[in-house]
Parts: C-alpha cells; sequence; structure tokens
C-alpha cells in the first residue's frame, strides 16, 4: 500500500472512497541528468564534462475522489483546488511499503479537475516540481554532552584496584543509509563561554564557533548552506572561525555511511551544553 500526503490531503492507492491514487509518475524514477554538451566544430562529438549534474525533479499524480454524497464531493473538488494556494512550497510524503520519503515541492500545473459532475466522483491530476531532487527520509536524532573526565585510579593502592569512574567522550555517530550524501542540522545549547568546536573524527574537519551562548540560546548550524544563526532569528555565520563542512556519504555495499563528531567547548561552561544532530537519509 503506498499513501500520499501532500496539501493537508492523504491520497491513497488502495482506497474504495476519498482520495485515490490512479498513477504518480517522477517519484520512482531517477532525476534528469543535465548534460551542458558543447559541440566539437569541424570534428564528430562533442567536449564533455568532468562531471554532470542532476536537475529538478518533476512530480506527476493522477487519481480520482469517490465520495458519498455529491456535497462531500463538491467539498473535496474545493479541497483540492485549494492546495498550495499559498504558493509556497510545502513537503510532498509518499508513505511506501519500505519505509516513508518525502521532497519540498512547488505546484507547477493544476490540479486539474473536471468541469462538471453528476456522480459523487470526480478525477484529478496535479504536477509537482521538487527544486532539490533529493527524497528524504525521517529524521534521526542524536545528542551529547560535552565530554567528561574518567575517575582514574587513586592513591594508595587498595585491592581489588578500583579504576574510579569512566568518562565520557562527549561524541556522537551520524549514519545515512540512503544512496545518496546528505547532511547533518546541527544544534548547540548554551552556555558556552567561548563558543565550541565540533570536529568529525575521520578526517580532522573542524567547524569553530566563538561567541558566547547564553543558557537556554541555542546555535543552529546548516552544513548545507554553511550558515549559522542563534534561537532560530539573527544570523550569526560571522563568528565561524573555522566551517570545514561536511557530508554525511551514502550508504556503500549495504553499509550506511556514517560521520563521528566530537563535541568540545571554548572556555567555560555552565549548565548543560548539548549539541544535537538531525540527519535524515537521502535517496535518488
Amino acid at each position: 500500500m503506498t499513501t500520499i500526503e501532500f496539501g493537508g490531503i492523504t491520497f491513497d492507492d488502495e482506497a474504495s472512497t476519498g482520495f485515490t491514487i490512479g498513477r504518480l509518475k517522477g517519484w520512482w524514477d531517477a532525476a534528469p541528468m543535465r548534460l551542458n554538451q558543447n559541440e566539437r566544430p569541424q570534428g564528430d562529438g562533442s567536449f564533455g564534462s568532468a562531471k554532470n549534474w542532476r536537475g529538478a525533479r518533476v512530480i506527476s499524480q493522477q487519481g480520482s475522489y469517490v465520495g458519498e454524497t455529491m456535497t462531500d464531493t463538491y467539498a473535496a473538488m474545493e479541497q483540492i483546488a485549494a492546495v498550495q494556494s499559498s504558493g509556497v512550497p510545502s513537503p510532498f510524503r509518499v508513505n511506501e511499503p519500505i519505509g516513508a520519503k518525502q521532497c519540498v515541492v512547488s505546484l507547477a500545473n493544476g490540479p486539474m479537475l473536471p468541469d462538471q459532475i453528476y456522480t459523487p466522483y470526480f478525477t484529478y491530476t496535479f504536477d509537482v516540481v521538487a527544486a532539490d531532487p533529493l527524497k528524504y527520509g525521517d529524521a534521526l536524532t542524536l545528542s551529547t554532552t560535552l565530554p567528561t573526565s574518567g575517575g582514574g585510579i587513586t592513591y594508595p593502592i587498595t585491592y581489588p584496584i578500583s579504576y574510579g569512574t569512566a568518562g565520557y567522550p562527549g561524541r556522537i555517530t551520524v549514519s545515512n543509509p540512503g544512496t545518496a550524501d546528505t547532511y547533518s542540522l546541527l544544534e548547540v545549547t548554551g552556555g558556552l563561554a567561548g563558543g565550541f568546536e565540533l570536529t568529525e573524527v575521520s578526517t580532522g574537519q573542524v567547524i569553530r564557533f566563538e561567541r558566547t551562548i547564553p543558557v537556554g540560546s541555542t546555535v543552529y548550524l546548516n552544513p548545507r548552506t554553511g550558515r549559522a544563526s542563534i534561537d532560530g532569528q539573527s544570523d550569526v555565520s560571522g563568528y565561524l572561525t573555522r566551517a570545514e563542512w561536511w557530508s554525511v556519504p551514502a550508504a556503500s555495499g549495504g553499509i550506511p555511511g556514517s560521520r563521528e563528531v566530537q563535541f568540545n567547548a571554548i572556555g567555560a561552561a555552565t549548565g548543560a551544553p548539548t549539541l544535537t544532530a538531525r540527519t535524515s537519509a537521502a535517496f535518488w
């Protein structure tokens, strides 16, 4: 069974009443390639490029509505006609047997509806475009506090020997089981007197933010855009003294791609500063 959630409406490919799905084109297809080829003058073929990129994803959906009365059918026509009437892109979510994925789309055409109905039934069709052609799974959230040192051996030594309490590493490992690279959205809460430093353990890449973060405030980092904001309002990207952003690689050989991130404070810390990573697997 497949269901689609878009514009406040749920479409069901097995439904006998309500909005049904007749055809969904462009969702399971790969996004189109953008081939920028320049023909060779006075020669066969064209000049190739070192890398080709994919274009926007175009999705076409067709289906019907099966009502119980003419009244609810006319109401359904008004409902689907008003989908994304604000003009603001919104999520297009497909719940598949293997899991849910979504992308953000803009309505490009339709919904197209019949001029008149005579029974509690009508068909519809519409097209949407996803500027980002990737499909994303639900975000997985991981958090860590700052590292703490262990207790260690105390002297004089007594038996049985005690090595003290274990320390805490202050690390998280994010993973991506998808078929395309993705990015983790990062959040760091205060209080941190001098800011923080995040280090990707395997590569040594560093994100360093040097600014006081009060208790109760949160810095949001978006590696895809390379920007930072505090409390979802003010842009504080200028306080990034090192911005060696990293992505989370796609799965390879059935093994999810991963990144291990170390969280350290710059200066004194008060309260319980926390690093949170929200990672959505990405699929072509």
